[in-house]
Order: C-alpha cells, then sequence, then structure tokens
C-alpha cells in the first residue's frame, strides 16, 4: 500500500439520513480529527509542490518591509536583523495560507481535496490532486501571474504613498491597504470557485470580488483569524516551520472551504441551477455545463465501492 494510497472501498459506519444537523463548527472540527492523517498526507504533498511559492512570497513580504527593513537593518545588534526576518517570513506564510501567493495549478488540486472534506464528501488524494492540477494548469497559471502583479504593485503603492505625510498620501496609502485587504479577503472565493464552477478567470475575480463586498464583515473577521493562527504557529519560528511542513497550510485551508462553501452554494451554485433547469427544457444539451466535471463516470466504476455514490462536482 502506497504512501498516498488508502483503501476506501472499505464501508464505513454510515450517517443516519434523519440525524440532526450539528453546527458547523463541531462538524469542522469532527473533519479534521476523522482526516487527521489525510490532512498530514496532503499537507506534504502541497509542501512539496509549492515550494517555488515560499522564494516568491519571501521576496513580496520583502517589498511590503522595504521601509521597516531599513529601521531594523540600522540597528547595532543582531536583534533587528532577527525581527526583520521573522517578520518577513509571518508576512510570507500569511500569503501563502491566505492562497495570495501560490502556484495556481497545484493550488487547484489541493483546494479540490480540502473541498470535498470540508464538504464531507470522499476524495482520491492523489489522483484528484494530479486530476485538477492538470485541468486547471492554464487558468491557475493566469491567477498565479495576476496575483504576483498585484500584490508587488500594491506593496511599491504602499512604499511610496506611506513615504510621505500629506493628506493626500494618507487617504491613498489608507485606500491602499483597504484595496489589499479586500484583494487577499477574495482569496477565500477565488480557488474554491475554479475547482467548483465552469468560469472565466475574469468572472472568477469578479464574483470573488462581489461575495468580498456582500460578506465583508465576516471575511474581515477570517481573514484576522488566518492571521492570529500564522502569528500563534510563528511564535517560534522553528515550530512554525514544522507545522507549516506538517498540517498548516492543511488546516487553514479546511477551515477557509468550511467558510466559504455555503455562501458560494447560496449565491453562484444555486442560482445557476436554477437558470440551468429552466434551460433544460429549451435544451437538453445544456445541462450541467455550468460545473466542472472532474473524473468520468466510466473511469472511477473500477475503483468506486458498488454501495457508495460520490457526488464530483
Amino acid at each position: 500500500m502506497g504512501f498516498l494510497s488508502i483503501n476506501y472501498n472499505k464501508p464505513g459506519p454510515g450517517v443516519d439520513k434523519d440525524a440532526p444537523q450539528k453546527p458547523r463548527f463541531f462538524v469542522f472540527f469532527a473533519v479534521v480529527k476523522r482526516k487527521f492523517w489525510h490532512l498530514i498526507r496532503v499537507n506534504l504533498m502541497y509542501v512539496l509542490f509549492n515550494i517555488i511559492a515560499l522564494g516568491l512570497a519571501f521576496i513580496m513580504s520583502s517589498v511590503y518591509m522595504q521601509k521597516l527593513s531599513a529601521f531594523f537593518l540600522s540597528s547595532a545588534d543582531s536583534s533587528g536583523q532577527f525581527i526583520d526576518l521573522t517578520i518577513k517570513v509571518i508576512l510570507a506564510f500569511l500569503l501563502i495560507l491566505t492562497s495570495v501567493i501560490t502556484i495556481g495549478p497545484v493550488q487547484a488540486g489541493f483546494t479540490y481535496i480540502l473541498r470535498n472534506y470540508s464538504r464531507e464528501e470522499h476524495s482520491f488524494i492523489w489522483w484528484d490532486f494530479k486530476e485538477n492540477l492538470t485541468k486547471n494548469f492554464k487558468q491557475g497559471i493566469a491567477i498565479t501571474a495576476i496575483d504576483s502583479v498585484v500584490i508587488y504593485s500594491l506593496g511599491i503603492a504602499i512604499n511610496f504613498y506611506t513615504s510621505s505625510s500629506n493628506l493626500v498620501s494618507v487617504a491613498a496609502a489608507s485606500f491602499t491597504i483597504l484595496s489589499l485587504a479586500i484583494f487577499i479577503m477574495m482569496h477565500f472565493y477565488i480557488y474554491p470557485m475554479l475547482v467548483t464552477v465552469n468560469l472565466s478567470v475574469k468572472n472568477i475575480y469578479k464574483n470573488a470580488f462581489i461575495l468580498t463586498i456582500m460578506k465583508l464583515i465576516p471575511n474581515f473577521l477570517m481573514l484576522i483569524l488566518n492571521l492570529v493562527i500564522c502569528l500563534a504557529a510563528f511564535y517560534n519560528i522553528f515550530i512554525g516551520l514544522f507545522l507549516y511542513i506538517l498540517i498548516l497550510p492543511s488546516f487553514v485551508s479546511l477551515m477557509n472551504n468550511f467558510y466559504v462553501n455555503p455562501i458560494i452554494k447560496k449565491y453562484v451554485i444555486d442560482p445557476a441551477s436554477t437558470e440551468e433547469s429552466i434551460d433544460e427544457d429549451e435544451d437538453n444539451s445544456s445541462s450541467g455545463s455550468f460545473y466542472k466535471k472532474i473524473v468520468e463516470e466510466d473511469e472511477t466504476d473500477d475503483i468506486k465501492d458498488e454501495n457508495t455514490d460520490f457526488d464530483r462536482v
């Protein structure tokens, strides 16, 4: 049995369909407990394939730290250099954990697995990762390029506007920082939509922006929670690196997917399903075109248990 291969055909205890639904807070920790070793496997795979993003995120964090770095590095002792390095590392990992700086195709495969776990659905770790990496390769690369340009540009703008204390510069700096926060929050939705629905990159960003503004306060609280988790993990930089390699990205991504999936379903999937059900009366061939079909039925018949129904979107 390989490292990423698990026998999923073994029947489980099942779930009573008449059982009352638990609050999602408790469901989240139940999934973490049940999928703990799977989360570690997914995390190790993610870290391995996304290692280039570490360097890119560190470069971006250095852009944002230009003025502070000058202050810390001017210190006579080595503590200033250590503080500067620590802040850059924390900022870099925050950019990665919020999916702002990442290798898009890798993030797509990673998100698909965690999205399924958050919906309490089955996922074949390696095959789903590989399948979604391939199918979303072009759009994933486009998202990575867009994110890199936007984050770099906002970093330069923040450094430029904060170099002056006049009213116009303060207003411009405040607007730029707000734009950065909104752009980061948009990434709660970008990759889950990428692997769930058939949308152009333009419409993915458009929908992500609308959902970010529509749920601005909850999104901001989720951003704060992501920041708190990152700060807590990297309170000691060596413990933080260990947790990052072991489970931190999987845990944070699962948490974020638990939060955004009901929102995406309510505002993106359900309205589209209603429209398609109406269009189906006119043209049956259009039915289901909105959804991502990742695995064909005839490709999975030989690995599915005949008593198990996996709903792939």
